[in-house]
């Protein structure tokens, strides 16, 4: 498992090539030609240096409060400007197919995913509709709106991280497309996969907000699930605050599946066993769970292993 931790030496990461080489005390030049050489060789060490902490920072960065806490930020938006140099992404790619860590490229491809979805919260502006307005005459009139700027490709910008992306999660998403019965774009699928690999109650949060047609039979995956007991733990904490108001035909299709997933999960293992997981999951002996949205002790007789502890355990 990646730590989840980030050290003083990370603070490289805030860096820019510039700042960088003011901090190694380079040589200070006239000539062009030996200015691009230096910041050539600037640029380079300081990629490989940051590019090595990115699977932990990534690690941490899903997993931290964005709004509380400062270092997350910091080290946000840093890797958010260091990612839109194709520079940047062509090293990091080359550190990754060295050491062939599966996990290390799954938390990397879901946090690329993250930069590139604020990018575009960012960048590509959705065209309004057309307004009606009532003229002098008091007659109806459409108001056109201006004609907006047209590039090729808006995504342009962001395509090198894209790439690198469907590299590092393209065959968690072939996985996804298998079990949805290829009923979502490959775009779709790769953002599902990079939910599930982070493994954590956004995984559960992400897949609600996005609405596609998915249930949670997807953790039981192993290859985009090697070990479901923190999915199990996040969607018993999980609060009925966290639910959507009026939930969609496709969310609340997750919701349910997302239950029985839950009981099935739990209702496979030993009592016992049962009883030590929902007393670490709760951290008290005697639990009240009015607010959480799934509660074991409603499980019915279906899971009669589960309900039977549950009985036991939950006030």
């Amino acid at each position: 498992m990646i730590p989840n931790r980030i050290t003083d030496s990370d603070m490289i990461v805030l860096h820019s090539v510039q700042s960088y080489l003011q901090s190694i005390g380079a040589p200070i030049t006239n000539s062009p030609q030996e200015k691009i050489i230096i910041m050539q060789n600037a640029r380079d060490m300081l990629y490989s240096d940051i590019v090595r902490r990115v699977p932990r920072l990534s690690a941490y960065i899903l997993a931290a409060d964005m709004e509380t806490d400062s270092h997350a930020q910091g080290l946000h938006a840093s890797l958010k400007k260091h990612a839109m140099d194709p520079i940047f992404i062509n090293i990091l790619m080359q550190y990754l197919g060295k050491t062939n860590n599966r996990e290390e490229c799954c938390i990397t491809g879901a946090y690329l995913c993250k930069i590139t979805s604020e990018w575009m919260e960012e960048n590509i502006k959705v065209e309004k509709p057309a307004k009606t307005a009532v003229d002098k005459k008091g007659e109806k009139v459409t108001e056109v709106p201006a004609a907006p700027t047209v590039n090729k490709d808006p995504l342009e910008p962001i395509l090198h991280i894209m790439n690198a992306i469907r590299a590092l999660l393209g065959g968690l998403g072939a996985y996804v497309a298998v079990r949805c019965n290829n009923a979502l774009t490959e775009n779709q699928n790769i953002a599902i996969a990079a939910s599930i690999v982070q493994n954590n109650k956004d995984t559960l949060t992400e897949i609600l907000a996005s609405d596609f047609p998915v249930t949670a039979d997807l953790f039981d995956v192993p290859e985009l699930v090697p070990d479901p007991s923190n999915l199990i733990r996040e969607s018993l904490l999980l609060e009925q605050s966290d639910i959507p108001g009026k939930p969609t035909t496709n969310q609340q299709a997750f919701l349910d599946s997302l239950t029985r997933w839950v009981y099935k999960r739990l209702n496979s293992i030993p009592a016992q066993a049962i009883y030590s997981f929902l007393i670490s999951t709760y951290r008290t002996n005697s639990p009240k769970i009015d607010t959480k949205f799934i509660n074991p002790k409603s499980c019915g007789n279906t899971y009669s292993n589960l309900l039977a502890v549950a009985k036991q355990v939950i006030n």
